[in-house]
This record gives C-alpha cells, sequence and structure tokens, in this order.
C-alpha cells in the first residue's frame, strides 16, 4: 500500500511553469498558422487565439503537479 501524501501545501515546480509556457506558445503558433492557412484574419482571430492558448497553458500549469 502506498504511503499517503504528507500534509500541507503541494508546490509546483519550475519544469510545469515552463511546460505551460511552451505548451500555450505552440499552441498560439498553430492557431495562427491554422487561421492563415483558413484565411480568416484579422485581430478578433488573432485574439481568440491568444485567449485559448492563455487556458490551455494555464490549464498545463496547474495540472501538472
Amino acid at each position: 500500500m502506498a504511503a499517503p501524501f504528507p500534509p500541507g501545501r503541494i508546490t509546483r515546480g519550475r519544469a510545469s511553469l515552463i511546460g505551460g509556457l511552451a505548451t500555450g506558445a505552440c499552441v498560439l503558433a498553430l492557431w495562427l498558422a491554422a487561421a492563415a492557412s483558413l484565411g480568416i484574419g484579422g485581430a478578433g482571430a488573432d485574439a481568440t487565439g491568444v485567449v485559448v492558448a492563455g487556458a490551455v497553458a494555464v490549464w498545463v500549469r496547474l495540472a501538472d503537479l
């Protein structure tokens, strides 16, 4: 049987921060490439890509415990 987790706060390492930022940057690059390929341009598509990339980056950062 595995030992229980020690009490206290779980800390996140630098690796999850770097992984979240790298994943967010890659999602944004793929989003912009897909938008350009589909002929969808403009500030709205770019802003949506930034929001989606930010959400994915935060999710990766928080999920990587």
